[in-house]
């Protein structure tokens, strides 16, 4: 793919998330079923929404990380710039802030973790990884483990990898194929995109494919507004009228609402059959979480068709510019003003995440090739460098993963994840991937282990390492932790990491609870 195109395919993302947002905005939380054909709030000023504002901060990660962004620089850039503290956004950070990383900020104490505010911004992942859906994959489960868990995590993975796909894969079931591959063989999200098939397969019209999504996968999301009446924006009309509760829709557990949102995305994009804004209305008339469905889909439709392609009555009513309202702006952010801006700079960052898939051709441009297979099969980095994405996925929500320039470090937590009890064995799993083309020692210290604590073993461990070509890159142990005397509610510790000859060391620190945290873990 040359860059005009790749270009125009991402802007087309934009522009397509950018208008259904839009469309969807005034239905959001609201519980009901409608028959809109088009915007039906003033659209003369543009709209702030989260979908896009919390890209804008993953962009400023990109522009200054480059690609070796994991979980723990993303929630550093999200605690620093995302002022929202609602819902699981206010969760993850308040967990980080304590000392509790991702992916176990984005687990526990968290009831939203299988909620929408991880799916909604896969689309920078998806273009900085055109064509290689394993790699938007696994930057989008380093983005929603911050914050999310489960459901959460595994819409966010199917859309990354739908969207990156998308590049070069036109076809609604190869693309649903391709997201498939990447998750659990059960899950909510599974059930939700598969069940939709069925329905448009069986020719079920579309407001029962709704119910028969309801009933599958229930949502809460609808909810927290209640029954649609109609609002000083958009009053109750002929095309959205008042509503009743529906008896044939059961409750939710609240938070449980990605499932059934990648439902109503799948239910758009099968039954609009190609045209885009039959299907991005569809979306909306959903209800629901509908400016995330209807931005989602839009983007995706965007991506398949190219921004040249979309119908001039949806791009012209709707402007591109960008109002933010959930970062705290300043310089160093430099947030884009309007959709072509946000665009210009995310392609100038591909050829660093695409790396030998990206070519400069000879008129000083570039261009894309996709991997092999788009399905779950491609590396994600080569094997003796890092781990693909079936690893990095399989190790769930206990396992903090940072990346240094000698190894990567992998921490995996117990069944009790942060939380301490009085003298019951903590057990933390240590293991350190090799980054280096030589074989290294590595001293691993645990240091500030109240005295009175015992560590099995002692807290420092020396681990040998081979380079791939020894066979395997990677070592591991435990440290056996069991703590007397717990007189605080926190305790703060911290990895130190040293190679042999090497005066440069490397430190991660994390805190364990005595409690929970005034919040039981739900199921």
């Amino acid at each position: 793919m040359k860059f005009e195109e790749y270009f125009d395919r991402v802007k087309g993302c934009y522009l397509g998330k950018n208008i259904g947002g839009t469309l969807g905005a005034p239905f959001e939380c609201y519980r009901g079923v409608y028959n809109i054909e088009g915007f039906m709030q003033d659209v003369s000023c543009p709209i702030p929404n989260d979908d896009v504002d919390l890209q804008l901060v993953w962009l400023a990660a990109a522009e200054r990380e480059g690609r070796a962004i994991d979980s723990l620089v993303l929630a550093d850039y999200w605690n620093t710039y995302v002022s929202a503290v609602i819902s699981e956004y206010g969760t993850g950070k308040n967990n980080f802030n304590a000392g509790i990383l991702p992916p176990l900020s984005g687990h526990m104490r968290n009831v939203n973790r299988d909620s929408n505010g991880a799916w909604i911004r896969t689309e920078i992942w998806a273009c900085l990884c055109a064509g290689n859906p394993a790699l938007a994959a696994t930057y989008a489960y380093y983005d929603a483990c911050v914050d999310h868990s489960g459901e959460g995590v595994y819409s966010a993975v199917f859309t990354a990898a739908v969207e990156s796909a998308a590049f070069f894969e036109k076809n609604v079931n190869a693309l649903l194929e391709i997201g498939l591959s990447y998750l659990p063989e059960v899950c909510g999200v599974r059930t939700a995109v598969n069940l939709m098939r069925d329905c448009y397969a069986k020719g079920d019209d579309w407001k029962t494919a709704r119910i028969k999504l309801f009933q599958a996968v229930p949502s809460s999301f609808g909810e927290m507004n209640g029954l649609w009446k109609g609002t000083e924006e958009v009053p109750a009309c002929a095309q959205c009228p008042a509503q009743n509760a529906d008896p044939e829709i059961p409750p939710a557990v609240h938070g449980y609402d990605a499932p059934w949102s990648i439902g109503a995305i799948i239910l758009g994009w099968l039954y609009g059959e190609g045209d885009f804004g039959k299907s991005i209305c569809l979306a909306t008339n959903c209800g629901e979480d509908t400016d995330c469905t209807a931005g989602t889909l839009g983007a995706i439709l965007g991506i398949v068709n190219g921004a040249k392609a979309l119908p001039p009555k949806w791009v012209n009513g709707c402007s591109d510019k960008i109002v933010t309202w959930t970062l705290r702006t300043d310089a160093l952010l430099n947030a884009p003003k309007s959709v072509d801006a946000l665009c210009k700079r995310i392609v100038r960052q591909t050829p660093v995440f695409l790396q030998d898939r990206c070519k400069i051709t000879e008129s000083g441009t570039y261009e894309i090739f996709p991997v092999e297979t788009l399905c779950k099969k491609e590396m994600l980095f080569p094997e003796h460098i890092q781990e693909d994405f079936s690893l990095v996925f399989a190790c769930g929500h206990n396992t903090v993963r940072k990346h240094f320039r000698p190894y990567t470090l992998l921490v995996g937590f117990d069944e009790d994840l942060a939380y301490l009890t009085e003298n019951e064995t903590k057990r933390i799993r240590i293991t350190l991937l090799n980054q280096r083309f030589v074989p290294q020692f590595v001293s691993v210290r645990l240091l500030g282990v109240p005295a009175d604590w015992e560590v099995a073993g002692g807290a420092e461990r020396r681990v040998g390492l081979e380079h791939w070509h020894g066979g395997y890159n990677d070592n591991s142990f435990t440290f056996e932790i069991t703590p007397h005397a717990l007189t605080c509610g926190k305790y703060d510790l911290v990895l130190e990491l040293c190679e042999d000859g090497k005066f440069e060391k490397n430190y991660l620190a994390f805190s364990l609870l005595n409690g929970e945290g005034g919040l039981k873990e739900k199921g």
